[in-house]
């Protein structure tokens, strides 16, 4: 019967982990939306949709290696699922542009070409 607590609350620690890693995952993604906005809202949907999926699957082992280096506990959560969430928006406008071509109204990440 003590496993069945102690799977209790692996589940629980499991539950709050992905919700700090999707939280933090959008607001990464949002932030994308600040410096690069994009002209087509679908695209931008897309982009944040797979910014914070990033965030939840991949923040995971990043989290679990800054808490190793640091013991920083929910804030390595927070930390790496921001900073998969921008990086998997980047990676998913990366992937748009190159399969579907650039959207005219989209800046290019402030860099222009001449």
């Amino acid at each position: 019967m003590e496993d069945f607590g102690a799977l209790v609350s692996v589940w629980k620690e499991l539950r709050s982990n992905v919700y700090l890693l999707g939280l933090s995952g959008v607001a990464g993604a949002c932030i994308r939306v600040l410096f690069a906005p994009e002209g087509q809202m679908k695209r931008r949907m897309v982009q944040g949709l797979g910014g914070a999926v990033a965030a939840v699957f991949l923040g995971g082992p990043l989290a679990h290696i800054i808490n190793i280096i640091s013991d920083s506990g929910a804030y390595a959560f927070l930390a790496s699922g921001f900073l998969m969430g921008n990086g998997g928006e980047l990676a998913i406008r990366a992937m748009q542009d190159r399969f579907f071509g650039r959207s005219d109204q989209s800046n290019n990440n402030g860099i222009k070409s001449s």
